[in-house]
């Protein structure tokens, strides 16, 4: 047995990709979990700061600088710096620190926002967001300064950030072992079908695979399989049957020579030689129609009937000649019933399966057998009727069957070897047709051939068929 070069199991194949998956997407799924917790973190700070300068603004505007240091000055909560600074850039007051927070001067009513930025900076000291607008008190103007810290924002972006970095190697191992894990599950009955079918030889190819419980593609592949070993059991079967057969056909024409040849040689004379050579000719004649048929059939069975002279074939002629081909006089007629009708075929083999229909019809007939031929739906439709005893339905399929014989119409001692129908369908079929059989208006069967008009050639050529029969 050819084994492939090793690579990388379908375990190792499935538990990495699975990795890289989860692997990927937790490392997209932490930089927008990050990016999301971020804005909406420095979204409330801005909010923060806009509303502290809001009030602030309100308060300096009703009460000047002492609104901002007396006692009801402004709220400052940890993490907030509240400044004012005079038109001149000088600071009037500050809640924290004497250098001023922002050199903008923005008009009375209008905010200016400074220090928010859309992404997390990489810094210990993110600084302050600041919010700064112009106010007037009394007959001064100036500026309202409001800053706020983010360090508890940054702080817990990181932590976030951290966690999920942290966690998401020990994540994408799992799910390598998890997928590993339900691979090598998933594959159990996969390595079990393959054990027995690499115990399976064609001596024992009545054995059979396990077939799992769960009904998924494994199953359907068990399922699969032993249809398959079911067919390859029949084939086995019918090959020795057909071999068995075959040579218990030959058997009887070898028998009988065997037996002509020890009366001739025992004759010291010579002249029972030619009593016997009459004997001899017809048992030479059957066997070699046998051997003839039968590798017919073998050529069926490797894929070798095709036809090799293809060309255009007219039936109704075909059966003309054959309802006209000398027989013995007076136990049968033979008429026919034709309309023109043309396909593509080989026309020996044709002939072969007209033949084989007539003489398979005049040796079950009582007096009469009738052929025809005619166009049907894009078919030309052959048919051979007689008057015999007909054939059981439940006989139809299996007379087409290799080495079946219908006692009493069709016996060995009339010639037929029960190769012929079958022969039929392998010749028919290799021209796209269609062969059955049903019960005919004559009281007996009737064989009906169906033939495309416009078949087209095999694609394979092959040396013809032998015609005897």
């Amino acid at each position: 047995m050819v084994r492939g070069v090793p690579g990388i199991g379908m375990r190792v194949k499935l538990a990495a990709a699975t990795m890289a998956i989860v692997g990927i997407a937790l490392v997209v799924g932490t930089g927008i979990v990050s990016l999301a917790l971020y804005t909406a973190l420095m979204s409330s700070v801005t909010k923060e700061a806009t509303g502290q300068l809001t009030a602030v603004a309100d308060l300096v505007g009703r009460e000047g600088v002492d609104g901002l240091s007396g006692e009801n000055g402004a709220a400052v909560t940890v993490g907030v710096t509240v400044q004012l600074i005079g038109a001149d850039g000088a600071t009037v007051y500050s809640s924290g620190g004497a250098t001023a927070l922002t050199r903008a001067r923005p008009a009375v009513g209008l905010v200016v926002l400074e220090g928010a930025t859309p992404l997390p900076q990489p810094t210990d000291d993110p600084g302050l967001v600041v919010a700064s607008t112009g106010v007037a008190y009394g007959d001064q103007r100036g500026t309202a300064v409001v800053g706020v810290s983010q360090d508890s924002q940054y702080e817990a972006v990181h932590t976030v950030l951290k966690l999920l970095l942290v966690g998401t190697p020990l994540i994408v191992i799992a799910a390598g072992v998890v997928a590993w894990w339900l691979v090598s599950r998933s594959l159990r009955p996969v390595e079990a079908i393959r054990t027995t079918v690499e115990s399976i030889s064609s001596r024992h190819l009545d054995a059979r695979v396990p077939i799992p419980t769960v009904d998924d593609e494994i199953g359907r592949l068990a399922l699969t399989m032993n249809a398959m070993l079911s067919r390859l059991e029949r084939g086995r079967q019918q090959q020795n049957q057909f071999v068995a057969d075959a040579s218990h056909e030959l058997r009887s024409p070898l028998a009988s020579l065997h037996t002509a040849l020890d009366m001739g040689t025992a004759d010291p004379t010579g002249r029972r030689w030619q009593d016997l050579a009459p004997v001899m000719s017809t048992e030479t004649r059957r066997m070699e129609r046998l051997v003839d048929d039968l590798l017919t059939l073998a050529r069926g069975d490797a894929g070798m009937v095709t036809a090799s002279r293809w060309r255009d074939v007219d039936l109704d002629d075909l059966v003309v000649e054959e309802a006209r081909r000398p027989r013995s006089p007076g136990r049968v007629e033979v008429a026919f019933e034709v309309e023109p009708a043309r396909v593509r075929g080989d026309r020996l083999q044709l002939v072969r399966v007209l033949r084989n229909l007539a003489d398979n019809a005049v040796r079950a007939a009582t007096a009469r057998v009738v052929l025809s031929v005619e166009t049907e739906d894009g078919h030309a439709v052959l048919r051979v009727e007689d008057d015999g005893p007909g054939i059981p339905p439940e006989e139809r399929e299996r007379v087409f069957e290799r080495f079946v014989r219908l006692d009493p119409a069709r016996t060995r001692d009339e010639g037929g070897s029960g190769l012929g129908l079958a022969i039929v369908r392998e010749l028919v079929a290799s021209h796209g047709g269609t062969v059955a059989v049903d019960a005919s208006a004559l009281g007996g069967a009737r064989f009906t051939v169906r033939l495309p008009l416009d078949s087209p050639e095999p694609a394979q050529p092959a040396g013809g068929l032998s015609t005897k029969r």
